[in-house]
């Protein structure tokens, strides 16, 4: 056969989440030529990582990298940003030169996912990564665990007030979904056994609040689950505020 005939149709797969990476898996090779776009080197078991950000589980147990699927033509990680649909044509930048460069496709799979909302609540953008910190990506979880430990170290300064102390150790969770609750169970649990082991003299200066603008925590569950969820945070000491939404984030005067 020529070349014209022999060449397998080109599959182009735009992010490596749930959807991208089941496609890019299950796909034939054999009849297509399989190549996949994402910022992400790897596929990312979600559920399981509010226990990374704790430490209860590590990192490399909740990926797979992209490079793991067999028979993958090629993988870029880059970030999709134009499309020409005419030409059938994506434009796409690379992470860490900045670069551009163009990749034809014949079939296109859009699996970009999507960005957490801030609600446009003043102060989220700009505290990001330094006192507010999402939970959808590995480096999300690690960052979040960096911090928990750096409160904690701070907090144990022979030089920090109690009022300093308290302020540092107060850990808030805003959202009542599954993964802020999960995240929730976590951190109440490594607060309740680990910290108690590492830090004994300020256990008793920890507290965790978790903050839903809805009715109740876990919308959409059964009312038995979320009453009876809400009753365990309730009776392990965390502070569940329902009704209250967070109007404004603003950063401590002394940069904690």
């Amino acid at each position: 056969a020529s070349q014209a005939t022999a060449r397998k149709p080109r599959v182009v797969v735009l992010g490596s989440g749930w959807g991208g990476n089941k496609v890019a898996r299950y796909l034939d090779k054999t009849k297509f030529d399989v190549r996949v776009v994402s910022p992400a080197n790897h596929f990312l078991f979600t559920p399981l990582l509010p226990s990374t950000a704790v430490g209860t589980l590590e990192f490399r147990a909740v990926q797979e990298p992209v490079r793991t699927i067999k028979g993958l033509g090629k993988y870029h990680q880059a970030k999709a940003q134009k499309l020409d649909v005419e030409n059938r044509i994506v434009n796409c930048r690379d992470i860490f030169s900045g670069d551009t460069f163009d990749i034809n496709y014949d079939f296109l799979v859009i699996s970009a996912g999507c960005k957490t909302n801030t609600f446009a609540v003043p102060g989220v953008t700009q505290e990001q990564q330094s006192t507010v910190f999402f939970l959808k990506h590995l480096y999300h979880a690690r960052r979040i665990r960096d911090r928990i430990l750096e409160c904690f170290e701070r907090a144990a300064s022979p030089v920090a007030s109690e009022e300093e102390r308290r302020d540092l150790l107060h850990f808030v969770v805003v959202g009542g979904g599954a993964t802020s609750c999960e995240f929730a169970t976590e951190l109440s649990e490594f607060l309740e056994k680990d910290v108690r082991k590492w830090y004994p003299d300020l256990a008793d200066l920890v507290s965790l609040s978790i903050v839903e603008a809805g009715p109740n925590l876990l919308a959409g569950f059964d009312e038995t689950c979320w009453q009876y969820y809400t009753k365990h945070l309730r009776e392990h000491n965390v502070d569940v505020r329902t009704g209250c939404a967070i109007t404004a984030v603003e950063p401590a005067e002394d940069g904690r």
